[in-house]
């Protein structure tokens, strides 16, 4: 069963890849995944459980994780620069028809404010959508690419009524084994 659903899971994968370039595809994804998220809500809501939303964030985690080496090869992003590694982000963005324009783009802090989603309305039901599927998703991609990636909680959101969805990308300094540099010494 495990082999099954890995299965599935690659070709839904693929399928995302190709869809940047294919409206239809695109529209069916964004299709899909508005479905999978009003069953977490119906699931949260009438049987006061999260099964669903956790399945969906472990989906998620695991496209993160495959996706990442990918794109950065496919888009020949340099994985020590927060800016360029923005545009993993613009990628996805145009996968799923967000809307959205930078306001910081620097080697070690990006900002981006993310004005239309097309799945706002329904995160207003399950605001977990944002900001912990969402937050993790993009962690775990941008961390497979750099262990220094941080992003920031996710408090801004048009789900919540804000104006935009403030994603703020972070490469913290790298820090040092203090423990093994004081044996040396």
């Amino acid at each position: 069963m495990e082999h099954l659903r890995e299965d599935v899971e690659e070709i839904l994968f693929r399928l995302a890849e190709r869809a940047e370039h294919e409206p239809v595809l695109r529209a069916r994804i964004v299709r899909g995944v508005r479905i999978a998220m009003r069953l977490a809500i119906a699931e949260q809501k009438t049987l006061g459980r999260d099964r669903v939303l956790r399945e969906l964030s472990a989906t998620a985690n695991r496209w993160a994780r495959w996706r990442a080496p990918r794109l950065a090869r496919a888009l020949a992003i340099d994985v020590q620069d927060m800016g360029d590694l923005g545009r993993i982000q613009d990628w996805e963005d145009r996968v799923t028809c967000v809307t959205g324009h930078w306001v910081v783009r620097e080697r070690d802090v990006a900002e981006k404010h993310e004005t239309a989603c097309p799945f706002a309305d329904l995160a207003t039901h399950e605001p977990r959508i944002c900001t912990e599927l969402v937050h993790s998703l993009e962690t775990e991609t941008f961390r497979a690419l750099n262990p220094r990636y941080r992003l920031v909680p996710l408090t801004r959101l048009l789900s919540k009524g804000d104006r935009a969805c403030v994603f703020r990308h972070e490469l913290r300094a790298e820090v040092h084994d203090v423990s093994a540099s004081s044996q040396t010494s």
